[in-house]
This record gives C-alpha cells, structure tokens and sequence, in this order.
C-alpha cells in the first residue's frame, strides 16, 4: 500500500479576517434565497468598456465582436427606462457586477450606474488605483504567482502595483479572484500564501472556461494542453482548496459546498440548470442582452468553469447549506481551539 500525494506542498499560516460582520444585510439576503429561491434579474452584469489596458491570452472577452459602446447618457436611460417600465418583480435592481474590458477605463459610468443597485462589484485587473467607493466590493482578478500571472499578461510589475492598490485603500473591500488554468495551477499555493500577507479581504477562485476561438488558436499553435484542466484533473485541485478553505476560514469567500459542487459528478448538474443563465441580465458594451451569460455565445457551457453558476446553486441548495453550515461550525472551533493555545503558549 503506498501513502497518498499530500495536497498541500506549502506551509500555510492563515490571516486575520477584515471586516468580518456576525449578519449583514446579505447574510439575510440570502436567507431569502434559501426560502424562495432567486428573483429573476436580481443579478447581472454589465460590461462597462469594450477596451482593456491588457490583452490576457485567456480572456472571453475579446472573443466577442464589438465596434462601438454606450455612451454615459445612454446606459442612464436605459436602466432609467427599465426602473420605469419593469416592476420590482421583474427588475428588482439588486446586484450588479461591472466587468469589461477593463471597467475602471470608464469610471464616470460606474460611477453614476452604480447608484441604481443595491449591492455592487467591480471587476478590475489590478493595475489602475480603486476609487474610494467603500460601497462596492471590489474583485482584482489574478492569473498565478508573479511570474505566471505577469506571462500570462505579457505585462511586467503588474503583481506588485496590484499588491500596492490594495495597501494603499486598507478600508476597501478587495478580493482576489483566482482562474485556475492548466498554466497556473502548480503555483496556486503561493498565490493564496501571496495575496494574503498582501492584505486582501478575501480570495475566490474559478476555473478556465473554454471559449471556441481561443481553442482554434491552441490547436493551430501545436498546443495540445490548452488551458482548460479536465473535470477529472479538476477534482484533485479541488480538494486542495477544501483543505486550504479549513485553513484559511473566511479569507476563502466560497463556502466549501461550492467546491463539492463543482467536481465532475456534479458539476454538469448545475451547469445544466445554470441559474445565471435562466435568472440574471448580462449586458454588452452596447446595452444587449448578450447570449448564454457574460461570457458569451462562445463559452463551452458543458465545461464551464466559472463560479457564478455553482455559487448561486449552492445558495439554493438547502440539504448542501445545512451541511455545510455545520462543517463550518465544526472548522471554526477547531481554529478558535488552536488559536487560543498558540495565545496561551505565545
């Protein structure tokens, strides 16, 4: 009989969680998603820039064709027109994710569209200084440790300015979001150990969806890799990061049934019922509804990597919520355990 491969190769030493609250106002949201499942639009997206100051080889993005955008005045009208037209039912106005592109290239539209939800994202790669909006839960999407991340973005000292965004606006909600790919799953560890002493509220990860033209490109450049790592591969890093999420508690914003839920015997579960798709808006540069979700009509659903689906799945799922609430209580005073030993032996 021979031992199994450890999961976790680093050494790993948790941070204190920021800005942690016993029941938010989305705590009790949520409870209302347990109860009665998501209204309709009540989250979405909308694509504030079709220009980005990078070009990420993994990117959807730039795999969709667009040649102009709204201008301020025209996304004001139009979310003007669908608060007078549409009932609450209909267009509750709840929860928007700014993406692009890059959304900061046009801070003026965030600024004022903003206003309009409740609860509001901002999806940014990092490299331009956050608006002091303490109201927005701010996401630095990440591609690796330092090397990996800055190849990946064929930009160099890009790590580091990200880093120093987030020292530099302490009082800001910033997480790191994490898409785990073929080309940077080995360094994930070092990330997590990174963007933690970093000073990040919180961490989350997802997983490369393949997109058909960038699949087109790795097969006609001889790359028989690719970026998309196989469900079955998939499952191994998973259980990493459920050892990790016992570890690191909070500062993980997933909880650990989102990871069960996206192994391969159940991901397909979700993706075939994907609640993004069925519930949410997704809007384009020009004000479209686009196809699918925000990722487009090229995104390979049966694949799909993305966390959105699976978290909102896993919100729903009351024998899963159960269960994991108590696991979490279960973790939590283990570490309330440990940390009151190290006090008493400090």
């Amino acid at each position: 009989m021979t031992l199994a491969e450890p999961l976790l190769s680093l050494s790993h030493t948790p941070p204190p969680v920021k800005g942690h609250k016993l029941l938010s106002a989305y705590d009790i949201a949520k409870l209302g998603f347990f109860l009665f499942g998501f209204p309709r639009n009540g989250f979405g997206s909308i694509d504030v820039s079709k220009e980005c100051n990078l070009r990420c080889k993994h990117c959807y993005f730039f795999e969709q064709d667009y040649e102009s955008e709204f201008s301020v005045e025209q996304w004001v009208a139009k979310l003007e027109d669908l608060k007078r037209t549409r009932s609450r039912l209909e267009f509750p106005f709840f929860q928007c994710t700014w993406v692009g592109g890059e959304p900061l290239i046009r801070k003026d539209l965030i600024e004022r569209g903003r206003k309009y939800f409740r609860y509001n994202t901002v999806v940014t790669n990092g490299t331009i200084p956050l608006p002091e909006w303490p109201d927005v839960n701010w996401y630095i999407s990440i591609d690796g440790d330092e090397e990996t991340h800055e190849r990946i973005r064929n930009k160099k000292g890009i790590y580091k300015r990200a880093m120093r965004n987030i020292a530099e606006h302490p009082d800001l909600n910033v997480t790191i979001a994490y898409c785990i790919t073929r080309g940077n799953v080995h360094c994930l560890e070092q990330a997590i150990i990174d963007w933690a002493a970093a000073g990040a509220t919180r961490m989350t990860f997802d997983f490369y969806t393949p997109i058909e033209t960038i699949e087109e490109r790795e097969q006609s450049c001889g790359d028989s890799e690719g970026l998309f790592l196989p469900l079955h591969e998939r499952d191994r890093v998973l259980d990493q990061l459920i050892a990790l999420k016992k570890i690191y508690g909070d500062f993980f914003v997933l909880p650990e049934r989102v990871f069960r839920m996206m192994k391969s015997d159940v991901a397909k579960q979700v993706t075939d019922n994907c609640l993004f798709a069925t519930k949410s808006f997704a809007f384009g540069p020009t004000g479209v509804q686009k196809e699918k979700c925000m990722m487009g009509p090229k995104a390979d659903c049966d694949r799909c990597g993305c966390v959105v689906p699976f978290y909102m799945a896993s919100l729903t799922d009351r024998r899963r919520i159960v269960e994991d609430v108590s696991s979490e209580l279960r973790h939590a005073a283990r570490r309330a355990a440990r940390g009151a030993v190290t006090a008493i032996l400090g």
